[in-house]
Formats: C-alpha cells, structure tokens, sequence
C-alpha cells in the first residue's frame, strides 16, 4: 500500500504538472514574463520531485545513506530559495520594468540568491547551516539564513507588488492579496505545528491562484507589444480615472500608421509596432503603458508615478529623428501626442472616455515629426466641429457637393495663363464653405482622403477631356497629391484606368507632390514617382520652404517645377535677407534646370520685382482666386485674348 507522504506529494506534483501544461497551451505569446514564469513552475515542480525523493528515502522505499539525504537536502532548501527569488523576479519585471533597470541594480538583485545557493550546497561540508548524521539531519545556528533570504524575496516583491498595483489589472491586484493571506497561513502554522503538509499545501494553492492570475493578464495583453490593451485601458479608466489619483494621460498615435499598414506585411508591421513599444516604455518607465491597436498608445500618469514629461518628450523627440527600418528600407515616423490633464479641470470618470474618443478623433495641425497638443487647448466645441466636419465630408461624397475650383498659373514670358492648379472646394448644406484647411486634413486622419482624391482625379480628366487646352492657351492642368496617394501601390495603375477611361494625353496633366511627402519612404516615392513619369505624366513639387527639403533632395525626384510656397514669398517683400534668399532661390533652381512657381502673388509690386527675378510663373490673387470650372473658363478666354 503506497505512503500517504508519497501519494500527497504525487497529488501536489500532479497539480503542478497540470499547471505547467495549462500554461503552455493557454496562451500562444512569447513574451518575456511568461518564460520567467514557467522557469517559476518548473522550478517549483524540481523541488517537488527532490521533496519525493527525499520522502522515499525517510520513508524506506529507497535505500540510501547519508550522502543522498545531503544531496536531497541541500537541492531541496536550494530550490526553495530559487522559487521565491524567481517570484520575485516575475513581479519586478512585470510590475517595475526591471529589463530596463542597469546591470549593477540586476546583479544587486540576484547576489542573494547565488550566495544563499553556495552556502547550501557546502553547508553538509562545512556544516554551517545543517548537516546529516546517521540519516538525521540537523540544523545549525546558520540555518535560520535560509528561510530569511526566502522571506526577503517574498515578502519584499508582494509588498511592492500590492504598492504598485494601481498599475495594474483589478484581478492582479486581488491575486496578490489572497496569495498574501495564504502565505501568511503558511509561515504561522508552518512555525507553531512545524507539519510540512499544510506547509506545502498553501504554497501549491499560491501556485494555482499565480497560474490562474498569469493566465487571466494574457487577455489583457497585446502579444506583439506586450503592453496592456485597450480591453484592460477601458476597464481601468471605467473604474477609476478621477482627478484625486491621476495627473496626465498621454494619446499617442503614429500619423503615418494607415499607409505603413497598407504597404507592408503584418509580420513587418508588428515588428515596427513592437519596436515602437519598446521606445515609449522604456522612456516613460511605467507598467501603466497600453496599446489600443492602430498604432495608437496610451499612457497614464499616477500623482505617485515619477515621471518627467519634459524627459520623455526630449527622448521621443531624439529617438524619432533617426528612421526606422521596414522591409529594408528606412521610413520617417512621425506622432501625433495629445496630453489630457485629468488632475484639474472637467474631464472625470463619466465623461473621460468620450473626451479621449474626440481627442483620438483630432486632426493633425502640423507636419512636425512630433506634434504635440494640449487637451486644455482643444475644447469640446471644436470636437463638435471636427465631427460636424466629418458628417459633412460624408455627405460630400454621397450627394456628390464637392466642387472643382481651378486658379490660373501665369507665364512672366508671355503675359499668358499657360496652367492653372485644381483645387477641390467644399460648401456644405448645413455649415456652409469649409476651408480645405480644415476638411482635408480631417479626411487624411479618418481615411477619407482616398474618396476625396478619387473625386480630384475623375474631375481634372473629364475637365481635360472636355476643354481643348491648346485652344485656351494653355499647356497643362495642376492637380495635387496627397500623401497617401504618392504611397499607394495602386497608383500607376490607377492613373491608366483614367488616361484610358477619358483618352486624355498625360503629358496636359502635371502632378503636384507636396513636400511632406518626401518625409516618408523616399526609396518607394522615387520608385512610385518614376513609374508614373513613364506614362507620361510630368511633376511639381509644391510648398517648397515649408518642410525640410534642399537642393540635393530635390534633384533626387523627377519634378520639373518647384512652387515657391506663399509663405517664403510674402516674406521676401517684408524682409531684405528674405528677398536676397528667394533671389538666390530662383537662380539656384535655374542653374539645375528647374522652373520655378511663385505662389501668393497678391500685388504688382510683387509680380514685377518677381518677374526681374527671373520667376518662371506666377500664381495668386493679383490674377484671380480660385474660382468654379465656368468661370474659370471665361476668366481665361478674356486674359489670354487681350
């Protein structure tokens, strides 16, 4: 008949084992708390095994001396040892970001346990600790070493786990409560009855309640980042955002996330992601970092947390200015952060989550590689009129209320419109003329830029088809585009579907890239940009001066005009150093056989000392505005014919 001390250590061995394989089938991540966890289980389920043996030679059923019990013994208070350093490790890299921490703070932490394992393993020699006589073994003076060094670990990760819950899930919290309560049984009952079997009974429910708790956290974790998800961020702030515990919570969405998803693998696209991650983590040092999917993170910032802003923003900032690598080729990134301030002002619990769905909804004000923006600056009026915006948008593509205006682009050689630059205009039933300012920008953040460009294309063919360009005096027609379009993969085939669809010769259309394009995949836009050119199809680069684009970088693209952005242009009547650097502009262009634009022309002051320069075109409302296809058509008959 089997030992009720040998089948009541099988039985805790046949748990742990089920714990074990629970674990590794439950969750498919490979994500580093769980490879310390399940050294945690095997570790534990060791010291089981060396515990059966030990019984079976207490016990007679194997025979052996006192060099077996030493070995069993000094293995088994090793293993012990190990399982509550390893535990401790567990919730210190959980929890405190330990990975992050130096080397000498990791080899402070672990000095202990290597100690406490050498001083086991020698104690049957040197007899320190224990020693084994006759098949007895006998504690020294030293022993008490061992359960101290265990009580250090366990005592001191519990109590900075259950310090720094608060950044975790509710049901972490609560684990660690109960795994509390329980040890606390264990060390009690352990000291008054010294009986082994309650001892390791509490210790293997505290296993089970961990395994049950790790399990429990991977479905409130993202695999590929193994930051928290947007499941645990809105139970968290469902339950407890309110403005006595928490300072700031940080939006941060990567701009350019649509059209990385739509030009790369998943695999690339999560190793991007992750790598992103890892940066915002380990420069914020909190465990409070979630990822919402799509590119977008979320931080929260406790009264308690130690965290600096301003070292976090210069961290960002420094690190974005380096690309990243995406299929082999180096892509600027660029993040749009949005910081909501929940310790003073009207954001609170009931409406904290509507105010950080508007904020997510926000459009980007700036082509900053980092563009940051204050909540407190952005009210909830203009979240009602970025969303009537949208309403509007949508509308304009169902009813078809978007129209075409086009501003006529002058040669300084002949007097002559030989151009003119489509551009798209909105004018909405209920909130009447939008700015494209204001619509174009909210159509590139919610993915409706793609329609609306789609709208662009189809106009400006049909106006080639229908208007003979020779016969106005003109060479070509401008149209703009947008970033997503330059990245699309689809482009070239999209402009044959047109060229084929209204027979209109490529070369009547010259092709606008703004400059912020360049910012992107530049390997991709030349390759993009040059299959184009083959159809035909001939480029400008627009708002030259607004970006970061020089000489070199220019010629790097097949564009044939650079447009002088308004900005520079007014500049140079406002400021003589201006004047002589659009001067030294003109020439510079010229020199590289390039033409120039010159954008925002309002006055004659400005359209003869431009033409003295030698500026090829000029553009803006000293000619006209821009105005709808039929007048726009009469305007240039009259101008062309006086």
């Amino acid at each position: 008949m089997i030992n009720m001390r040998v089948a009541y250590i099988l039985l805790i061995l046949s748990i742990v084992a089920v714990c074990i394989w629970f674990v590794y089938v439950s969750t498919d991540t490979k994500a580093f708390y769980r490879k310390v966890f399940k050294i945690f289980l095997w570790s534990v389920a060791f010291m089981y095994v060396i515990r059966l043996y030990g019984v079976a030679l207490e016990e007679g059923f194997i025979s052996g001396g006192d060099l077996q019990i030493s070995i069993e013994r000094s293995l088994h208070y090793a293993a012990t040892v190990s399982i509550y350093s390893l535990y401790a490790y567990f919730i210190f890299y959980l929890i405190g970001l330990f990975r992050y921490y130096p080397l000498k703070v990791k080899l402070l932490f672990w000095i202990p346990d290597i100690l406490i394992v050498l001083f086991i393993m020698t104690s049957p020699i040197t007899k320190l600790a224990f020693y084994v006589e006759d098949g007895v073994v006998y504690h020294t003076g030293l022993f008490g070493i061992i359960p101290f060094v265990r009580a250090v670990y366990a005592i001191g990760a519990t109590v900075y786990a259950l310090k720094k819950s608060h950044l975790m899930i509710k049901i972490f919290g609560h684990a660690l409560n109960v795994m509390f309560v329980f040890a606390v049984i264990q060390v009690v009952f352990y000291a008054i009855s010294k009986d082994e079997t309650l001892y390791y009974t509490t210790m293997v429910v505290n296993v089970v309640i961990f395994v049950l708790t790790v399990i429990m956290l991977d479905f409130y974790k993202d695999g590929p980042t193994n930051l928290f998800n947007k499941k645990a961020f809105t139970q968290y702030v469902v339950k407890n955002i309110d403005k006595n515990k928490h300072k700031k919570v940080y939006l941060i969405k990567l701009k350019n996330y649509d059209y990385i998803k739509e030009n790369t693998d998943e695999e690339s696209l999560n190793e991007m992601i992750k790598e992103l991650a890892e940066c915002i983590r380990e420069y914020t040092m909190l465990a409070s970092t979630y990822y919402l999917g799509s590119g977008k993170f979320s931080i929260i910032v406790h009264k308690r947390d130690k965290f600096d802003e301003d070292v976090f923003l210069e961290k960002i900032k420094k690190r974005f200015c380096i690309p990243f690598e995406l299929n082999e080729a180096s892509i600027q990134l660029s993040l749009f952060i949005v910081v909501m301030n929940v310790e003073k002002g009207k954001i609170n619990k009931k409406n904290f989550l509507k105010y950080f769905s508007a904020c997510d909804e926000m459009r980007y004000h700036s082509n900053e590689l980092i563009e940051i923006v204050q909540s407190d600056k952005f009210g909830m009026d203009k979240l009602e009129r970025y969303h009537s915006v949208e309403e509007a948008i949508d509308r304009a593509l169902i009813e078809k209320e978007f129209q075409m205006y086009y501003q006529p682009i002058v040669s300084t050689h002949t007097g002559k419109i030989v151009s003119a630059e489509a551009l798209i205009r909105l004018k909405d039933r209920e909130l009447g003329f939008i700015s494209p300012e204001e619509f174009i920008p909210i159509s590139e953040s919610n993915g409706k830029i793609i329609e609306v460009s789609e709208f662009v294309i189809d106009s400006v063919f049909r106006f080639v088809r229908d208007n003979d360009l020779k016969a106005l005096g003109m060479e070509f027609v401008e149209m703009n585009l947008s970033v997503m379009q330059c990245m699309d993969k689809n482009l070239t085939s999209k402009l044959s579907y047109y060229i084929q669809k209204y027979n209109v010769d490529p070369r009547c259309i010259n092709l606008e890239i703004t400059e912020t394009a360049t910012n992107f995949d530049e390997n991709r836009l030349r390759e993009q940009l040059e299959n184009v050119k083959k159809l035909g199809f001939s480029f400008s680069l627009d708002d030259y001066g607004t970006g970061y684009s020089n000489l070199v970088r220019v010629l790097e693209y097949p564009v044939e005009v650079i447009k002088l952005d308004k900005s520079i242009v007014w500049s140079a009547f406002n400021d003589q150093d201006s004047f002589v650097t659009i001067k030294n502009l003109i020439g510079m262009f010229h020199d590289v056989r390039r033409k120039l634009v010159a954008e925002g022309v309002e006055n004659e002051e400005q359209m003869h000392s431009l033409k003295e320069l030698g500026c090829d075109y000029l553009q803006g409302y000293y000619y006209s505005k821009p105005v709808p296809e039929n007048e726009f058509l009469t305007f240039v008959r009259t101008f062309n014919n006086k």
